[in-house]
């Protein structure tokens, strides 16, 4: 009889231990977890813009965005990669004037190659206009009275000495120095006749575009669509 008992006391240990143990594995599959994440930092282009006059940048002459240019410095004459150093704030225009204004773009040694557009919105009055300098070619822009090279506003591509479509403005990584576009135009002129509006502005806006990596394919005609939505959705303006 007592064996009977040692043998139902040695069935109930053994059954315990096998619960404890089950117990136990439940327990550690329980809190048991297992992560994993990997975060990616993109950059959004390395476009820079100049820190030298355009007409010397051997010189190193520093960019004065914050000096009045009675003072010497470029206020009013640049924002971003364009400078207008030959643009004196608050110029007067009138019929049978020519007032000097000079969108010049231009980017630092550290920059990357861009494609460079830019946009005229003239808003000086009827009978103004501008004649578009050499390393310029309109992409969709209103010509003056059907004159060759002689525009009232619109959309313009860089398109370097000669060239025909957009081409990359590239930095000067040898030699260090600021690298420019040239002269969008260098002035603007209002005819004999030229009926001039109230508040009258003409607001020059650059684009550029840069390829995000060096395996990147970003060619002239992807460059130039961009440009052209840029102008459509983004400064609301159709040409």
């Amino acid at each position: 009889m007592e064996t009977k008992k040692n043998r139902k006391r040695t069935v109930v240990a053994v059954a315990l231990v096998a619960c404890l143990a089950l117990a136990g594995t439940m327990g550690v599959m329980a809190w048991y977890s297992a992560q994993s994440e990997i975060t990616n930092t993109f950059t959004t282009g390395n476009i820079q813009p100049p820190t030298t006059d355009p007409t010397d940048p051997g010189a190193k002459d520093p960019l004065q965005p914050g000096v009045d240019p009675s003072e010497g410095g470029h206020k009013g004459q640049m924002n971003g990669n364009i400078v207008e150093d030959a643009w004196i704030p608050n110029s007067h225009i009138a019929a049978g004037s020519t007032v000097a204004k000079n969108p010049n773009v231009g980017i630092s040694p550290k920059s990357d190659a861009a494609y460079v557009f830019v946009y005229v919105d003239n808003n000086l009055g009827t009978g103004t206009h501008f004649k578009l300098n050499e390393n310029w070619k309109a992409v969709e822009a209103t010509q003056y009275n059907g004159v060759s090279g002689e525009y009232t506003g619109g959309l313009f591509m860089y398109v370097g000495k000669g060239g025909a479509d957009a081409t990359m403005l590239a930095p000067d990584t040898v030699g260090g120095l600021d690298v420019w576009t040239g002269e969008v135009f260098s002035s603007v002129t209002a005819d004999a006749d030229a009926v001039i509006q109230g508040n009258p502005q003409m607001k020059v806006s650059a684009y550029m575009v840069a390829k995000s990596s060096a395996n990147e394919k970003l060619d002239a005609k992807t460059a130039t669509d961009a440009a052209k939505a840029w102008v459509t959705n983004d400064l609301k303006k159709l040409v």
